[in-house]
């Protein structure tokens, strides 16, 4: 292994309910996802599709979106959930979202 490198940490899965789960990839992470699970295929390898997002902006403002149906919120693929000030309320706002997120893939 080069010394600069680091072993890859696993995500860090915040809520999951069998069906969709937020994730981080990196501990304290400035940036996280909601995944669907569904069938494994060319696009999805890992089973799972992305179907969310959260962020904290420079200013240290989350926000959180959903992928819709293109055209459904005008111009765009996503849907904006809000802007937050802390990221457990950035998580909690995609999270009862979930069941709106546009999943382009079959289910498992």
């Amino acid at each position: 292994m080069h010394p600069a490198s680091t072993p890859h940490e696993p995500p860090l899965v915040v809520l999951d309910d069998g069906r969709f789960y937020v994730e981080f990839v990196e501990t304290g992470a400035d940036r996280g996802y909601l995944r669907r699970r569904c069938y494994v295929g060319v696009t999805t390898p890992d089973g799972c599709e992305c179907v969310g997002s959260l962020e904290r902006s420079p200013s240290g403002i989350w926000r959180s979106q959903i992928d819709v149906k293109y055209g459904r919120e005008g111009d765009r693929d996503h849907r904006d959930l809000g802007s937050f000030g802390s990221r457990l309320e950035s998580i909690m706002a995609l999270w009862n979202a979930r069941h709106d997120a546009y999943c382009r893939h079959q289910d498992y």
